[in-house]
């Protein structure tokens, strides 16, 4: 006998992990079979339903579902799934401009952006261990500043301080590529 979503529900706001397996027996096919077919590749898509449905157990997102539940996991899906297609998208934009960069280099020009990028290096490499960390993490690594201070055991404004002082320091250090 299957349990109804509404009761399913309730014992997901109410914390019940029995309730969560049931949910996610109930629709993983159905939602992985709705990622497939937006996204194209299966892996992606049963890794995408598989991510939302622990993110949703650990966020205790189960709390703020005030619809359907089948309608609230199928939108879900549909957005994670909009958002992979968008990341793609720019991910993909992102390596044709490098691809094209790429192409318009010399192996003169070449030569000299090793030469570039050892200075650079030496560069980062001479900034105090705190600026440099701070560099590293949030221009190197891509994090959000909350990330590096999480990271870096400091506070954010305390990371944005590390890197204003360590983008003066190094443009200070590199002002002879201009």
């Amino acid at each position: 006998m299957e349990i109804p979503d509404q009761i399913l529900l309730k014992d997901l706001q109410n914390g019940n992990q029995s309730a969560y397996e049931l949910v996610f027996k109930k629709y993983y096919k159905a939602l992985a079979l709705k990622a497939y077919l937006m996204l194209e590749n299966e892996m992606e898509a049963e890794d995408l339903v598989q991510n939302l449905f622990i993110s949703m157990w650990e966020k205790s997102q189960f709390l703020s579902v005030n619809t359907a539940l089948k309608a609230y996991l199928f939108k879900a899906v549909h957005n994670q799934c909009l958002m992979c297609l968008r990341k793609r998208k720019t991910d993909q934009q992102r390596l044709d401009e490098y691809t094209h960069t790429l192409d318009l280099i010399t192996d003169e020009e070449f030569l000299s952006d090793v030469e570039h990028e050892k200075m650079i290096q030496y560069a980062l490499e001479e900034l105090p261990t705190q600026r440099q960390k701070a560099f590293q993490l949030v221009y190197l690594e891509d994090k959000k500043y909350k990330e590096a201070a999480t990271e870096m055991g400091l506070s954010v404004n305390s990371v944005k301080t590390h890197l204003k002082l360590a983008i003066k320091m190094l443009q200070e250090k590199l002002i002879s590529f201009r």
